[in-house]
């Protein structure tokens, strides 16, 4: 019988439910007191017990990597694990907002600005797992939450894998195929090499940034997001269809969209490429896009000032410094390009997700040539606006 707990309830001995947030197919989601925490926390826990074990080591492991996971714009995780009668329980961070899908009416369009810096920030929380190899997988509306002060929080990382190990959403009428995710921002290489990698959610957020852009599908000229949503209700694969074979309407052609910046509509369109290949590779170049549309467009107050000195000059080179996720190393796919035989093509990778936050340093080498204020360093650590940090020969310092 499934397990679905009701306020007032206790659960393992000593929490108490206090309210039902949301319930999903394989698990429930409740608000509740847990002795320890000051503050309410959230509690998803499985409705039927996980019985095989493979099932079970795969949705342990996944829950592992999201507690490693330290961006602000994912939802923090402070326990989890599988319980003695079977459950997977994971305990985490009571959000108080709504999921983006009732926060916002996708029938009309948002304010640019804001519709940028909404799925900047996703990109944000996104970049860190996307580095580790974490495919989302189900980016969509309902996984990204709205908090009351405007902090954006993405949800459900791994949740269709993770949860119940067999993510069925819907059958090709084609080809007997299992389609993970939900169909309206699912992939076109679903239905062709049926590899997820980053860029399918790049995929998924390109979809959802054209929607609160124009109030309109990528699919659809002059028709409503509503009323397409309405049509496909019945038939939900008819998404699949679009996204495998109907080719994307400009942006700028959709009605009031003919403004947007032009660096902007070039970056949703390379998204929504049919092809991975043709994306941005990662959320954390759809970031750096967007950051530099958010900087130079709509003049939002976003960047830092980063000081690179180069081998053997007296005076440091000065560069913007937007949010987002930055390779550093001499290879042609580095963000942070550094030409010195004393730098490897990836050497290490800076992260920030933005002021208040600290930037995040990470070394991809384990040698010590990564220094942090003249000490090696062999894993992640945050910067201060004081911190100078060295790669290879070369120093530097951010300034936020």
């Amino acid at each position: 019988m499934p397990l679905e707990l009701q306020s007032g309830d206790v659960y393992a001995g000593n929490i108490r439910i206090l309210d039902i947030l949301g319930k999903g197919a394989f698990a429930c989601v409740y608000k509740v007191d847990v002795p320890g925490y000051d503050e309410p926390m959230a509690l998803k826990l499985t409705k039927e017990p996980v019985t095989a074990g493979d099932q079970a080591q795969r949705a342990l492991r996944e829950i592992t990597i999201l507690r490693s996971l330290t961006n602000p714009h994912v939802v923090k995780s402070f326990d989890c694990g599988l319980r003695p009668d079977g459950h997977i329980y994971m305990l985490m961070d009571f959000l108080e907002g709504q999921a983006l899908d009732e926060w916002h009416d996708f029938d009309r369009p948002l304010a640019a600005a804001e519709a940028v810096s909404l799925v900047h920030q996703v990109c944000l929380g996104l970049s860190e797992a996307h580095a580790k190899g974490i495919v989302h997988r189900d980016v969509k509306p309902e996984n990204i939450f709205v908090e009351t002060s405007g902090h954006i929080r993405l949800l459900d990382f791994g949740l269709a894998r993770s949860w119940d190990g067999s993510p069925v959403v819907g059958v090709n009428a084609t080809k007997a195929h299992m389609v993970v995710g939900t169909p309206h921002y699912s992939q076109p290489e679903q239905l062709k090499t049926r590899e997820l990698t980053p860029s399918s959610d790049v995929y998924s957020l390109g979809m959802i940034l054209y929607e609160l852009l124009s109030g309109c599908s990528p699919f659809h000229r002059e028709r409503t997001l509503k009323q397409v949503k309405e049509e496909f209700r019945k038939q939900p694969l008819l998404w699949l269809k679009c996204h495998s074979e109907s080719p994307i309407v400009p942006l700028d052609e959709q009605p009031g969209c003919a403004e947007l910046p032009p660096d902007l509509v070039r970056g949703i369109m390379r998204c929504l490429d049919k092809e991975p290949a043709g994306r941005p590779p990662d959320a954390g170049a759809l970031a750096n896009v967007l950051g530099y549309v958010l900087h130079r467009n709509f003049k939002v107050s976003v960047a830092a000032d980063l000081r690179i000195l180069h081998p053997g000059e007296r005076h440091p080179e000065g560069r913007v410094f937007l949010p987002g996720s930055y390779r550093i190393g001499s290879g042609e796919r580095c963000e942070i390009k550094l030409r010195h035989d004393s730098v490897l093509r990836v050497h290490a990778v800076v992260e920030w997700a933005g002021i208040p936050n600290r930037p995040q340093l990470r070394p991809i080498t384990g040698d010590g040539s990564v220094q942090l204020n003249d000490q090696p360093i062999h894993k992640p650590v945050e910067l201060t606006a004081h911190d100078e940090f060295s790669v290879g020969a070369y120093r530097m310092g951010i300034a936020f």
